[in-house]
């Protein structure tokens, strides 16, 4: 694998751990609405200089751009899922 797509993948892997953790921690133990999930998942893509600032190559932005979506995507389905059929979720989800 040449150094570059070596470095976009892990500002990809950044990225995403990156914008995972700050949603999971800004919705952890509150009830909130699929509409402020959607606004602050949308604040937070705007705000791609928080992502990895140490990146600085073009490919390596785009590695982490592309792990901030991936995240704010996966959370979103995610969560709606669990807010449209909260029943179902809870059943599939135990370790059985």
């Amino acid at each position: 694998m040449n150094r570059e797509s070596e470095q976009y993948r892990f500002a990809r892997v950044e990225g995403y751990q990156t914008t995972l953790a700050h949603l999971e921690e800004q919705f952890r133990d509150r009830a909130v609405d699929l509409g402020e999930m959607e606004a602050a998942v949308a604040e937070h893509l705007g705000k791609e200089w928080l992502c990895t600032p140490w990146r600085k190559s073009e490919s390596e932005r785009a590695g982490c751009r592309e792990g901030m979506r991936l995240a704010g995507l996966q959370f979103l389905s995610q969560y709606r899922g669990v807010l449209l059929n909260p029943f179902e979720e809870a059943v599939f989800s135990r370790d059985w």
